[in-house]
């Protein structure tokens, strides 16, 4: 089934993907994972992004059948002392 997914990146703005999944949540799990292959791509500073997926043919207003917030954690390097 091809779903509707909106990824919105602040500072970026939301974007609408259609993807070929079997399920919602298998839509959902292929949108971050498309979104974290492109993280070092992404302009620094972003902290987060939301990932909503829609019904096909779903219009301004609908609700999403599942999203999710993905806060971004980046690695530094442990104080020395």
């Amino acid at each position: 089934m091809k779903w509707n997914v909106e990824v919105d990146i602040p500072g970026i703005g939301p974007r609408m993907l259609t993807v070929d999944q079997p399920s919602a949540s298998d839509a959902l799990e292929h949108a971050k994972a498309r979104v974290n292959d492109m993280f070092l791509q992404l302009p620094s500073g972003i902290t987060s992004y939301t990932v909503a997926v829609f019904e096909p043919g779903h219009r301004t207003g609908d609700a999403s059948i599942c999203a999710e917030r993905i806060t971004l954690v980046t690695a530094t390097e442990p104080a020395r002392g």
